[in-house]
């Protein structure tokens, strides 16, 4: 058997880890992967209060590795573990001031989000604010930006209630909060509640998520993106 393809993830929050993890679960068929979220940091005991969770915990991430590998972060010391590192980012971050998350940036980027269709309008100008944070002209060879419109909910959407009108619409990448609707689902099996994600039942519905995932491609362009450019890395 092979050795496993080690993948480091920074991302938004612990369920996106879930949903990113069941694309490449699908991405990668019976091929064996780790996948270690690095940020927000998995192990409470580990976790980093002052770099925080959210959009503002990426970039704080981004920043400080940045400074760690003096501005070339292909070389940053995770790539001694890890084949390719996974840099998320909702496209509902480019609506967003840096004050918001209390952060003094150099750059003043954001907002960025410009009207959708198409969802590449502003997930383009998100990309240009995450190479800005890495300091970097281009994507970096082992990275794999993944910018999901508007958020990876709207892959949830996709993957779980296929029947449900936006989906239907085929509008669903333009949607804005699409958690919203994930919460008036049936009870059962319900991954938004009380306006919180329930971690637990994202995890408990992975699978169902991984085997939707050719359905979310084809519905969601920028998880046809993802798709292509992860395929593109891991094959180089």
């Amino acid at each position: 058997m092979s050795d496993p393809l080690r993948i480091a993830l920074v991302a938004e929050g612990p369920t996106d880890k879930v949903v990113i993890g069941a694309a490449i679960r699908n991405l990668l068929g019976d091929a064996p992967f780790i996948l270690r979220q690095l940020q927000p940091e998995e192990s409470i005991a580990f976790l980093n209060p002052e770099q925080g969770r959210g959009w503002g915990g990426v970039y704080r991430w981004c920043r400080k590795s940045v400074t760690r590998s003096n501005g070339a972060i292909e070389t940053d010391v995770l790539f001694l573990t890890y084949s390719l590192l996974i840099l998320h980012l909702d496209a509902d971050v480019a609506t967003e001031n840096y004050a918001n998350a209390g952060i003094n940036h150099s750059v003043n980027n954001l907002p960025c989000s410009l009207p959708c269709p198409p969802p590449s309008a502003t997930t383009n100008q998100l990309r240009a604010v995450l190479l800005n944070w890495i300091s970097q002209a281009a994507v970096p060879a082992r990275i794999v930006f993944c910018t999901p419109s508007t958020s990876t909910e709207a892959w949830v959407l996709c993957a779980l209630y296929p029947n449900d009108p936006m989906v239907q619409a085929g509008t669903l990448a333009c949607l804005g909060e699409p958690q919203n609707r994930l919460q008036a689902k049936p009870f059962k099996g319900r991954l938004v509640r009380g306006g919180k994600k329930h971690l637990e039942t994202y995890k408990a519905r992975a699978n169902e998520i991984s085997s939707a995932w050719p359905t979310i491609r084809a519905a969601c362009s920028e998880a046809q993106r993802f798709s292509s450019d992860f395929d593109a890395i891991r094959q180089a």
